[in-house]
């Protein structure tokens, strides 16, 4: 008589669909919401491990925070310093200013560094179309000249302030840009094409592959006088690569003592996201727990509107020798059949629902884990045997001679 659970879900078509589809629905948003979450963090952690380097300065006592702040935070100096303090361990180290701005269609954060320095940004890969910014750092060198009292002074004193407008007049490279290939696609952008953004209308001089550490690239000097009120001298952040041997945790101590800033390696900037956007996870979960918590009670009531519905059929069975165990294997498999069909579903409008949202939003990442998709097919079969539980107990409390009497 195992076609019995079978039999009573195609009996009653239309509820039997509508309950598979509320597990459907509440897994798919379990699978695609962890994917959207987990999957943009990371996405935006891979690529700044795309970085070659080792070691990330940042300004003390930034701590988790560091992972979403922008403009100026350390002096320039201190690049200077670490070098000559430590050049027998630092291979290289690169300034970076970074800022958000806004292109396609939402913020993204620049990284602003000296075009022969872009190299380690982008992880040692070239660029798939076009060039690199201002690419002989003639615009560098001016504004350096304009603003800077002379190549061996101290950098903290400024000469003069110069007008925005000279950024591109004459030739000079003040406002180009690179972006990645992701961000060109997503907003149909072309090497060569003029976009308004921050105030300023830039060139687009150069595509570099996706993964790289930012979707926008543009020159240090230009980023840090018009977002850092004018002051050439300061950056962000700064970029350490070890010489080949030297051991991150030791180095990191040693650049720590000498800069008194923070140092950490660069590996630990996934856990600097997690602690500063963990949060969200919590919210994302919680509203995963309360959907499927209503899909099965959803399925509890549907199994108890049945069970009701066939009081008398019930009845029969036991009064043809079926046992408490016997009724209560029917309920729970027609639970499972329910909950089985309701996870194909769900995992399928998850991969449906991924594809739609990064249709729609192409810069968002949505990450449909085999991890993810094993903890809702768990969670749907452990949900579908409680919400059996009480139907299939009040299945084995039928009264016979009442239900059978029953007109």
């Amino acid at each position: 008589m195992a076609y019995l659970p079978l039999a009573n879900i195609l009996h009653h078509k239309l509820r039997s669909v509508l309950s598979a589809l509320g597990i459907g629905i509440g897994l798919c948003m379990l699978i695609t919401l962890s994917g959207l979450s987990r999957g943009s963090l990371n996405e935006i952690a891979d690529r700044w491990e795309s970085v070659d380097a080792d070691l990330v300065v940042f300004p003390r006592g930034w701590g988790e925070n560091a992972s979403d702040k922008s403009g100026s935070g350390l002096s320039d100096r201190y690049a200077r310093k670490i070098l000559e303090k430590h050049g027998d361990i630092v291979e290289s180290i690169v300034p970076v200013f970074l800022w958000p701005i806004k292109l396609g269609g939402q913020d993204q954060m620049t990284a602003a560094v000296s075009p022969e320095q872009w190299q380690m940004l982008s992880g040692r890969r070239s660029l798939v179309e076009g060039r690199i910014y201002d690419p002989k750092n003639k615009f560098a060198k001016w504004i350096e000249g304009e603003l800077l009292v002379g190549e061996n002074s101290d950098e903290d004193e400024i000469l003069d302030e110069i007008d925005e407008s000279e950024l591109s007049k004459d030739g000079r490279s003040g406002l180009e840009i690179v972006i990645d290939a992701r961000l060109a696609s997503a907003g149909n952008y072309k090497v060569g094409q003029k976009v308004f953004t921050a105030n300023h209308t830039w060139e687009i001089v150069g595509i570099a592959p996706s993964g790289v550490m930012t979707r926008v690239f543009m020159p240090r000097r230009t980023a840090q006088f018009l977002f850092g009120s004018g002051d050439i001298t300061k950056s962000t952040l700064m970029f350490v690569k070890l010489a080949s041997g030297v051991s991150i945790g030791p180095a990191a101590a040693a650049i720590k003592k000498t800069t008194r800033q923070d140092v950490v390696p660069i590996e630990r900037y996934r856990g600097m996201l997690i602690e500063k956007f963990g949060i969200m996870y919590l919210y994302v979960d919680t509203v995963n727990v309360v959907a499927l918590v209503i899909a099965f009670l959803f399925i509890m009531i549907t199994l108890y509107t049945m069970v009701l519905q066939r009081t008398r059929d019930i009845a029969i069975l036991k009064s043809s020798g079926a046992s408490n165990s016997f009724i209560l294997r029917q309920v729970l498999a027609e639970s499972m059949i329910l909950t089985g069909a309701g996870t194909v579903a769900g995992i399928g409008l998850s991969f449906l629902s991924a594809w739609l949202i990064e249709t729609a939003k192409p810069l968002l990442t949505v990450t449909i884990s085999w991890h993810w998709i094993l903890i809702a097919i768990i969670a749907a079969f452990v949900g579908a045997v409680i919400s059996a539980f009480y139907p299939a107990w009040r299945a084995t409390r039928v009264d016979m001679v009442e239900a059978l009497t029953l007109e």
